[in-house]
């Protein structure tokens, strides 16, 4: 049997390749934060899968966790890691809490490079393990900087440099390492920022912000299901020559002309045009 360890999978993309791994045969373990999910989600799946509970920012809890399934994995090793869990803290740089900024670096930055490490000998680093795959779930504020946004594109920034890094430092053990950059998809992770932009009111930032969450709720009308984002994990997973970066966005050309091709002064000047009208504008 094949395992396959994935962060994050009570709801959303997590939950989704959970599910659909799964029903591919694979034995997923898989991380969540609360007991109710570890029922909820044994409960469907069964010994299909195996749920840990662990906050990916506690460091002893998340080891403690992850040695406990050493006896599951110790024979056969992992085929995949899938770095999925984040979060995302929006606001403007100037405003937000140095306790905020941190922690967003946190769980989408420093918990990847924490969980990466503690899995890697299962996935290949030890040589009596078939090399594995590592998938980290990026984000198109990976490659563009959106205002307003900030502290969630520095910290997929940084998972794509370290995407890069470590498929770079892997290759001599033969472990692949992919990232998938999803621009909107209909999960929780942007549901659950309306209303906290509010705070900002009173601010310089205020008159923009405020038509914040009608941007999002415009945006999610054309966010792709979240389904895309599980069947190029199984692409990934099945392929022996995948690709380095798995970009998922309406208009993938129109994007990269943006993000890598036109002078960053007329892009400034498209975003500040488009906010100012208050637009269908979402930072991703």
């Amino acid at each position: 049997m094949s395992f396959i360890f994935i962060t994050g999978v009570s709801t959303g993309i997590g939950y989704n390749a959970l599910k659909s791994l799964v029903n591919k045969g694979y034995h997923v373990i898989g991380s969540v934060r609360k007991d109710s999910d570890v029922s909820r989600l044994k409960n469907e799946f069964g010994e299909q899968c195996t749920i840990l509970r662990f906050d990916v920012t506690d460091v002893d809890s998340c080891k403690k966790e992850i040695y406990s399934i050493t006896p599951l994995i110790e024979k056969e090793g992992l085929a995949c890691l899938i770095n999925n869990a984040g979060i995302a803290v929006p606001g403007p740089l100037q405003h937000l809490t140095d306790e905020e900024f941190t922690y967003q670096m946190e769980v989408n930055v420093n918990a990847v490079r924490r969980i990466t490490n503690l899995l890697l000998p299962y996935l290949g680093t030890d040589k009596k393990y078939k090399p594995g795959k590592i998938i980290n779930i990026s984000s198109v504020s990976g490659l563009f900087n959106s205002p307003y946004n900030g502290a969630y594109c520095i910290s997929k920034h940084a998972v794509e440099s370290m995407t890069d890094v470590y498929r770079r430092e892997l290759s001599m053990f033969g472990i692949t390492v992919a990232a998938i950059e999803p621009g909107p998809i209909k999960t929780e992770i942007w549901s659950k920022s309306k209303g906290t932009l509010d705070r900002f009111k009173n601010t310089a930032y205020g008159e923009i912000l405020s038509s914040a969450d009608k941007m999002i709720e415009s945006s999610e009308k054309s966010a792709f299901d979240v389904s895309v984002i599980s069947n190029i994990i199984l692409e990934i997973i099945a392929k022996p020559n995948s690709k380095t970066r798995y970009l998922v966005h309406r208009k993938p050309l129109l994007f990269r002309l943006l993000s890598h091709y036109l002078p960053d002064k007329m892009v400034d000047k498209m975003i500040a045009k488009t906010l100012t009208k208050k637009e269908n504008y979402r930072p991703v």
